[in-house]
């Protein structure tokens, strides 16, 4: 077999064509204990010197770099190729062995050259995450995608040097069974797409609060992959679901809510209809200097008056004060006046359809503070408020009988 490797032989005149099989055998453990000791020489450097200067300088990507193994595999790639290089030399004239030994040496080089730029798109795809720039885009899905595809490859090339064709030759070859490998690999296809759209139409990214009501999935999104989206529940859970259901289904994500400051409180109250009535002079005096009430009470007593004056007793009646009309505008006021109030929202408090259950009375704004247990407080100390102040208006607040109330009956 006349190739290169022969040519050197020739020039430094060693005849291994009557090489006997001990001498081969030899001549390959020399070769092996030549490559052994460059290798263990490699990791000396990269153990004593490398280690030190990545752990003594201050940047933090060359951390990553050495915790992930990728200089370690680095270093493995120079005996890899020494290994192609070197070791076909002892079976230079055994044309079989030669060349089971040569494709056996290239497809560790491959395999090593895949395990280096596996751990490297890794390394890379977490310095990524770490930074400010690439923190909510989907690095992780992508970074798997490229691994798949070039594992994908090395298959093709180990292939191809097992059967001796050329790569081009599998390629061509494969386009035929592209079905049956659209098949294996949907998910992984159809994970991408869909975690491209979610990315593209920003809609989820890492850090996300999403809600899946059909899913019972309420928390926090911590990681996008190919094939899943993880969440973690506010109960400290972890739920799973593919992207792609994501895209084909509905979920409520809440970020915009803290982008834009305001997180709505929109609650009903169910008054008792049969408390509404008209406010007395006395009981209107009593709210009269109240800063809340005391504009609508002066604008609308001068109405009346004028209406008086006019002889309008009829817009004179309809203008009569209630005590629903002032307990809506007090809380309407109150909702206003509080610290808590996003005073760029709608804020408003409005009487909805009468329903059996009683006059639902809905209390609808926005709090400035979107901190989840802080926004619970502002909410629930707005409604003991109301709850506490209706009755001073003659306000009663709706609820179905209890057994307190059929034992007062007897």
């Amino acid at each position: 077999m006349e190739n290169w490797r022969s040519v050197v032989l020739q020039w430094l005149h060693i005849d291994v064509a009557n090489f006997t099989w001990i001498e081969q055998l030899v001549s390959a453990a020399i070769l092996l204990l030549i490559i052994a000791v460059v290798d263990r020489l490699s990791k000396l450097i990269l153990n004593r010197i490398i280690r030190r200067i990545v752990r003594l300088s201050k940047a933090t990507w060359d951390d990553v770099l050495l915790d992930k193994k990728v200089l370690d595999n680095m270093m493995s790639i120079l005996p890899a190729l020494l290994l192609v290089v070197l070791l076909p030399f002892a079976f230079v004239g055994s044309d079989t062995l030669y060349s089971l030994t040569q494709r056996l040496c290239w497809i560790y080089l491959v395999a090593t050259v895949l395990r280096f730029s596996l751990t490297f798109i890794s390394a890379f795809a977490h310095i990524l995450e770490e930074s400010e720039s690439f923190k909510n885009k989907p690095v992780r899905g992508f970074s798997q995608m490229l691994q798949v595809l070039l594992c994908a490859l090395a298959f093709i090339i180990i292939i191809s040097i097992i059967v001796n064709k050329s790569p081009v030759y599998l390629l061509t070859g494969l386009g035929a069974s592209a079905a049956v490998l659209m098949l294996v690999f949907q998910d992984l296809v159809m994970g991408l797409v869909a975690g491209i759209q979610l990315s593209v139409n920003k809609m989820m990214q890492v850090g996300d609060w999403v809600v899946v009501k059909d899913k019972g999935i309420d928390g926090s999104v911590v990681e996008i992959t190919l094939t899943t989206v993880k969440v973690m529940n506010w109960d400290y859970t972890i739920s799973t679901i593919p992207p792609q259901e994501l895209v084909n289904g509905s979920f409520t994500n809440w970020q915009n809510v803290f982008k834009m400051g305001g997180r709505r409180i929109a609650r009903v109250v169910n008054l008792d209809v049969n408390s509404v009535h008209f406010m007395t002079p006395a009981q209107i005096e009593r709210w009269r200097d109240n800063s809340l009430l005391k504009e609508y009470i002066a604008n609308t007593e001068q109405r009346i008056a004028e209406a008086r004056e006019e002889n309008d007793d009829f817009t004179a009646q309809s203008l009569r004060i209630t005590n629903l009309t002032l307990f809506r505008l007090y809380v309407q006021n109150y909702i206003k006046s509080l610290p808590h109030c996003h005073k760029d929202f709608v804020s408003m408090v409005r009487l909805m359809e009468p329903t059996p259950q009683g006059l639902p009375m809905q209390i609808y704004f926005f709090s400035n503070d979107t901190a989840w247990v802080r926004y619970e407080g502002i909410q629930s100390s707005v409604f003991e408020y109301i709850f506490a102040i209706a009755p001073e208006f003659g306000i009663k607040m709706f609820q179905l009988p209890t057994g307190h109330d059929m034992q007062a009956l007897r």
